[in-house]
C-alpha cells in the first residue's frame, strides 16, 4: 500500500491483530521485507505496521538530506492517517535513530520502544567524515558503493549478507545519500533515554561489527523501563540471523506494553 505523507509517497504494509500496533522500522539501505519472516512466525497476535522509510524500498526518494526527525514525522503522519493514537515503535540500526526521534517528537503517541542493534549517540567526527566520503562514492558509483562496503559487515552468515547486498543494490542512490546526510547530522539523543517512561527493549548482537555491545547495555540501563537482550553469535541483523530470539523478545515487549 502507498500513502501520501509530508509531501512524499510512503510504501507500507500492515498485518491485522491486537492493538496497540507495533511499527517495525528497517535500517539504512534496506526495506520492510527484512521483517517478513519474523512477523509471520512470531508476531501474529499483534497489529503490525511495516513502512519503507523515504528513500528506501517502494517509497519515494526525493533529494535529501533526510533529517532523522523528518523520517519520524513521516511515520507520525502515517499513523495519523491509519487512525491510531499510540504505537509501539521498534527500529533497527538507522531505524533506531528514527524511533528515538519519534519518542522525542511525539511522546504522547509512544506506548513502547524497541532499539535493535543501534545507538542513541551522534556520529563522531571521524564517522561523520566517513559518511560524507561515502556520499561522494555513491555519486560516482551508485548503490554498489554502499552494498560492497556495508553488506559484509552486517552478518557472518553468507545468506544474510547476500540478502542485504541485494536490497542495498536496489535502493535509490538519492535515497542513500539523503539518509547518509541525515545520519551524519543527527543530534545526540542519549539524554532522552532517561525520559522515556514506557516499556522499552534494547537488543544487541554479541558479534555485531557496527553497534557496540557495551553501549547497548548502557542504553538499556538508562531507560526507566528498559529490558536488555544480548544475542550470542548474532551480528547486526537479528531479524534474519536469530528471528526466533528477536521475535520472542518483541512479543514480550508487547505483552509488557499491554499489561503496563
Amino acid at each position: 500500500m502507498n500513502i501520501e505523507v509530508n509531501g512524499v509517497r510512503l510504501a507500507y504494509e500492515t498485518r491485522e491483530g491486537a492493538e496497540p500496533p507495533l511499527v517495525l522500522v528497517h535500517g539504512f539501505g534496506l526495506d520492510r521485507s527484512i521483517w517478513h519472516h519474523l512477523v509471520a512466525k512470531h508476531l501474529t497476535k499483534w497489529q503490525v505496521i511495516l513502512p519503507d522509510l523515504r528513500g528506501h524500498g517502494g517509497s519515494d526518494a526525493p533529494k535529501g538530506p533526510y533529517q532523522i526527525s523528518t523520517l519520524a514525522q513521516d511515520l507520525a503522519q502515517l499513523i495519523d492517517q491509519m487512525g491510531f493514537e499510540k504505537v509501539v515503535i521498534c527500529g533497527h540500526s538507522m531505524g533506531g535513530y528514527v524511533a528515538l526521534a519519534f519518542a522525542e517528537g511525539f511522546p504522547q503517541r509512544l506506548a513502547g520502544l524497541g532499539l535493535i542493534t543501534t545507538n542513541a549517540g551522534s556520529d563522531s567526527a571521524e564517522k561523520r567524515a566517513g559518511r560524507y566520503d561515502l556520499i561522494e562514492e555513491v555519486r560516482s558509483r551508485g548503490a554498489l558503493a554502499v552494498a560492497e562496503g556495508l553488506a559484509p559487515r552486517l552478518s557472518h552468515y553468507p545468506s544474510v549478507i547476500d540478502e542485504a547486498y541485494q536490497l542495498i543494490c536496489q535502493t535509490s542512490p538519492d535515497g542513500l545519500i539523503g539518509a547518509l546526510e541525515g545520519m551524519a547530522e543527527r543530534p545526540d539523543r542519549t539524554a532522552l533515554l532517561r525520559k522515556i517512561d514506557v516499556p522499552a527493549l534494547v537488543v544487541a548482537g554479541e558479534d555485531d561489527q557496527i553497534a557496540d555491545l557495551d553501549n547497548a547495555k548502557a542504553m538499556a540501563a538508562a531507560l526507566p523501563k528498559g529490558d536488555f537482550v544480548s544475542l550470542p553469535g548474532v551480528g547486526h541483523m537479528p531479524m534474519l540471523e536469530a528471528p526466533d530470539a528477536l521475535g520472542s523478545a518483541l512479543h514480550s515487549l508487547m505483552e509488557r506494553v499491554v499489561n503496563s
